[in-house]
């Protein structure tokens, strides 16, 4: 089994077409450079001035903001099977709002691409997940699954699960394989609280078994790293599930089944929500780590950075969104090509996806009650 720390790298195993969709997708649902000062350990600066230093914005970007239009780009990374995207926009919310909203993970999501989503409770159990149904395409692959050859990622003790539980020759194995995943991703859930990385699964649906903690942090060890730059969260999500040494730091696990291109991906995501007491202008980092993908996802993070701004008359904040994800259809010797034509087409995608975050909680903000600018 490979140990945290060390990136497996798959042959290309499925059909490259649809990638680019499914890259689309990722972009409009779902920060940088080591090195810098942490966020932490800065006092109070302009919101400019810690734009540059943290996310080298560059003049034209900083205007773009200013002047209340969205920016995004691509970043360079060191591994193929990797993209990884910088979008910031203003809102005219207070920060403080904006996480109001997040917490709700499943108002804040739920959409015609994220049909199913729900959260774990502490301890998660089976009723957590009662919305969850798998797709007739992983139903049908997973009657045939094996190790090395399996059409939906799963480790195993989950794989053997299936194998020996679901009964396939019935008229209909479905609602069985359905309560099979539902207590894969439970007793995941809890193992994950007990004893963190050493929980969560190393694939077998291919010939190289993947770690999933092994690629986290491979990738975030690797540039442009994602957490430096706010110790509190990023000591909090490697030491998990000790808790903060201190600070505030909220922990929500959900489940979601969520359409990306042509396949429905069921996907267990960390939400670790800090708030930032000493790093003004920064408020809040909120990071979203990926613990379990039926499909495409090797590993994925996104870190959320909240900025108050405090040059704005009414509630105003910057919201700094950056998304790495290692994706196993990048591998093979196509990777280059289709990676490249990823990320040509990844950047009107996540413009709209911030136009439509900030619209949303705009709409909210105007039609509630008078709050704060926090």
């Amino acid at each position: 089994m490979p140990s945290p720390g060390m990136s497996v790298h798959r042959r290309h195993r499925r059909p490259h077409r649809p990638i680019v969709a499914v890259l689309l997708a990722i972009a409009a649902i779902s920060l940088l450079n080591r090195g810098l000062p942490t966020a932490n350990a800065r006092e109070e600066e302009s919101v400019e001035s810690f734009l540059t230093a943290n996310f080298r914005l560059r003049a034209p970007e900083l205007r773009e903001l200013a002047e209340n239009r969205p920016i995004s780009r691509t970043l360079e990374t060191p591994d193929a099977r990797e993209i990884a995207m910088l979008g910031a926009i203003r809102i005219q919310v207070p920060a403080a709002f904006y996480i109001e909203q997040l917490r709700d993970v499943v108002g804040f999501k739920k959409s015609e691409s994220v049909p199913q989503i729900g959260t774990f409770g502490s301890p998660a159990r089976l009723e957590d997940l009662k919305e969850l149904t798998l797709e007739a395409s992983d139903l049908a692959a997973l009657s045939r699954c094996r190790p090395g050859s399996c059409g939906v990622q799963l480790s195993s003790d989950a794989l053997r699960q299936f194998q020996q539980a679901a009964p396939w020759r019935s008229a209909d194995p479905a609602a069985a394989a359905n309560r099979i995943m539902r207590g894969v991703l439970v007793d995941m859930v809890n193992a994950y609280r007990e004893s963190g990385d050493a929980a969560l699964m190393t694939y077998v649906d291919a010939k190289q078994p993947v770690s999933v903690a092994g690629e986290f942090h491979a990738m975030i060890g690797s540039r442009p790293s994602l957490l430096e730059r706010f110790p509190l969260l990023h000591h909090h999500l490697l030491q998990f599930p000790r808790p903060a040494a201190a600070g505030d730091v909220q922990d929500i696990i959900y489940w979601s089944k969520e359409q990306l291109g042509p396949r429905g991906v069921v996907s267990v995501t960390h939400l670790a929500i800090a708030r930032l007491t000493d790093s003004a202008p920064s408020m809040f980092a909120v990071a979203s780590r990926q613990i379990y993908g039926s499909h495409y996802f090797d590993a994925s993070l996104g870190l959320t950075v909240l900025l108050r701004d405090n040059a704005s008359p009414a509630p105003a904040s910057y919201l700094l969104y950056v998304n790495r994800t290692r994706l196993d259809a990048l591998g093979g010797l196509l990777g280059g090509l289709k990676g490249a034509v990823v990320r040509s087409r990844t950047r009107a995608a996540m413009l709209n996806s911030l136009i439509e975050a900030r619209d949303r909680v705009e709409r909210r903000f105007r039609a509630g009650p008078r709050r704060p600018n926090d």
